[in-house]
């Protein structure tokens, strides 16, 4: 009897944990990410093959699928499938712990950081600290992130690799509103564009930089090799072109580029003493060391007509033209015999005589695309005279690198294109003199030999040099003094001086003082200012590493020194990877990190939605990018897996089951009263 007693305590007891855990099932049946815990019973040690009784053997929780509710709030995630999501707890002490949950109600923090319900910080792969001298490509080295001065996007994509996940993105400032004309008086021949021709030449070089970041993203661990641009040469090769009506002609890709000639009347003066021979055929030569009008006028006509054909060339989307000389001298005997040859240094030039000779040389602005010259000729009437097409070592073939480097080779093109070299022009009419000495004092940003990002200002350098004769003597001592040389260039185009920095410093600005000795000589304004459309641009490449260790997850761009706009618009796919949208471009800022456990049963459940790791579930497990875990589903939430029809019943069949204990205990307790009285 005594016996029957404790087992029916037992029973109660095991029932009313039952109802306790009943009761907490049904309280938590709005609570998202809940999982249900159901109570496994065990009978009782046996005597004499009878037991004692029952006990709780576990409650578990069951790892079951829960539903899923669409809320359409950006930071509401649910896992659908194996996994938790990590949270780290910072105590007050200064101490942390990590915890685990399927909660994913979460927010951004009072500090940016993507947090639980309860403040705790979830963590993934944090993307690393952006660096502006490795990460950063900018024209402008006093910023190295995006303000709102950068409002043209110019491409934005997000490279996965197979250990770390990258966003590509670049903008400029307005180069519709910087861009302006060159001016045809200065760079005629040389290269001259409108500004639609530099805002396409931008447009065309954009859809290139795209095209390859698309190809990266296609196949991003693809071996990489930079791009070549194709660098052609014409040589209008007759005397063909002579009066008005004629016209020289050239077919690029099909499309016809043609010019009148263009009357001039020469300069027999401006012409010297160069013998030009009889290039009239009108009039019978005049005696050495002299010119007379009729050729001056077809040579003047001649030049003009050859550098108003490079200038429509280069008003051609992606391409730029000039005149060159291939390094021989002009032979008045036999003007048109000039040719190509291996070996040949091929370089641009306007003077006179050298654009007299007819080579015009072609670039692709598009570094790897390639274009076909068909033929090119000069026309007058019925008479056709086709020139010859450099075919020697001195041509450059279009050459389409890969991978990153491909990337590279174009976004150098663009930024050259948006921002171009500075130029400052001196023309005759500022440079009146050429007294005994020149100073030439500049200010400017060095660059870091690793990397495309300028750092801190060099002191003012000031030179001097002896006094010249003219302006291609000027050029000439500028050029070879040891401290200019290392930085800036001087060239004489179309007899006027223009200084801009060598290729090594192609994204600098900097400020130049010529003197000539007392007076400060001004630039020309109307001809200085960029080559490109003088906007500034901007590339930023961010990058997740999935190998480092978890971290919380920084949303801000401002503190992740991206923008200094601080929000974008959120977003997490189903690997876990978080974006934050502005202005267009989409930048991956951190990937939330899938735990996953050899027995999730073996969790701790400790409160707050919230479970810890024990001996019996083991280490938390990261797969990279997430793969094998749960899928992250956003803007919804995982509803509880408690079933309220269930609980009620089953707190019925409890309820049940402890009336009956409770039964079996008064009953054992009237039979124990039954004998006492017998004995009395």
């Amino acid at each position: 009897m005594i016996s029957a007693l404790w087992t029916g305590i037992s029973g109660l007891a095991t029932q009313q944990k039952a109802l306790d855990n009943e009761a907490h099932n049904i309280a938590n049946v709005n609570t998202v990410g809940y999982k249900a815990t159901r109570i496994s019973f065990a009978d009782q040690l046996y005597q004499d093959k009878i037991g004692k009784g029952a006990k709780v053997l576990d409650a578990e929780k069951i790892f079951t699928q829960g539903g899923r509710k669409l809320t359409g709030v950006s930071y509401d995630l649910a896992l659908n499938g194996d996994g938790f999501f990590s949270v780290l707890n910072k105590k007050d002490a200064g101490t942390a712990e990590t915890f685990f949950t399927r909660a994913g109600n979460f927010r951004m923090g009072d500090n940016g950081t993507l947090q639980d319900a309860a403040g705790n910080e979830v963590q993934g792969w944090a993307m690393r600290e952006i660096d502006p001298a490795k990460n950063v490509s900018s024209t402008n080295p006093n910023v190295s992130y995006f303000t709102d001065t950068y409002n043209k996007l110019l491409t934005s994509k997000i490279v996965k690799h197979t250990t770390y996940i990258e966003t590509i993105t670049a903008k400029s400032t307005d180069y519709n509103l910087s861009a302006k004309k060159d001016n045809e008086l200065v760079f005629s021949g040389a290269g001259a564009k409108s500004k639609f021709a530099k805002v396409s030449d931008i447009e065309e070089l954009v859809k290139d930089y795209s095209m390859w970041l698309k190809k990266l993203q296609d196949d991003p661990d693809i071996i990489s090799s930079t791009s070549t641009s194709q660098v052609s040469h014409l040589n209008f090769k007759g005397d063909t072109l002579k009066k008005e009506g004629d016209q020289i002609y050239v077919f690029i890709d099909g499309n016809k580029i043609s010019q009148e000639f263009i009357k001039k009347v020469g300069d027999v003066a401006t012409l010297g003493t160069a013998i030009v021979g009889n290039l009239s055929g009108l009039i019978a030569p005049v005696p050495a060391g002299e010119i007379d009008q009729a050729d001056a006028d077809l040579a003047a006509s001649r030049i003009a007509t050859y550098k108003a054909l490079a200038d429509k060339i280069s008003e051609v989307r992606g391409f730029r033209a000039t005149t060159v000389n291939n390094g021989t001298a002009y032979v008045a005997a036999n003007p048109y015999a000039n040719s190509f040859a291996d070996g040949q240094t091929i370089s641009e030039s306007t003077k006179d005589l050298d654009v007299l000779m007819g080579m015009i040389k072609i670039e692709s602005l598009i570094p790897g695309k390639e274009f076909v010259i068909k033929e090119h000729a000069e026309v007058s009437a019925n008479r056709i005279t086709q020139g010859n097409l450099n075919a020697t070592d001195t041509k450059t073939d279009a050459l389409k690198g890969s991978g990153t480097g491909a990337v590279e080779s174009s976004r150098k093109a663009l930024a050259e294109a948006v921002a171009g070299k500075q130029r400052d022009v001196f023309t005759p009419l500022e440079l009146t003199t050429f007294p005994s000495t020149y100073t030439y004092e500049f200010t400017f940003f060095d660059k870091d030999s690793n990397n495309n990002k300028t750092i801190p200002t060099l002191p003012a350098t000031a030179v001097s040099f002896p006094g010249v004769a003219d302006v291609d003597a000027f050029a000439t001592a500028f050029n070879a003094d040891l401290t200019l040389q290392k930085y800036l260039n001087a060239e004489v185009i179309n007899g006027n001086l223009v200084i801009k920095p060598i290729d090594a410093y192609s994204d600098i600005e900097f400020a130049g003082t010529l003197t000539d000795g007392t007076n400060i000589i001004d630039r020309n304004e109307d001809g200085s200012g960029k080559e490109g459309a003088g906007a500034e641009f901007m590339q930023i490449v961010n990058t997740i590493d999935q190998t480092t260790s978890k971290n919380s997850l920084q949303l801000r761009l401002d503190t992740l020194n991206i923008s200094d706009s601080a929000f974008g618009e959120f977003h997490v796919d189903d690997t876990g990877l978080i974006t934050m949208k502005q202005d267009g471009a989409e930048f991956a800022i951190g990937q939330i990190a899938i735990a996953k456990f050899n027995s999730m049963r073996g969790l701790n459940a400790i409160g707050d939605n919230l479970y810890a790791k024990t001996n019996n579930s083991g280490e938390a497990i990261y797969n990279l990018n997430n793969n094998k875990t749960a899928k992250v589903e956003s803007k919804s939430l995982e509803l509880s897996t408690a079933d309220l029809s269930e609980s009620l019943v089953n707190l019925m069949v409890f309820q049940r089951a402890f009336e009956a204990n409770a039964k079996s205990i008064t009953t054992a307790d009237q039979l124990l009263n039954t004998l006492i009285n017998l004995k009395r």
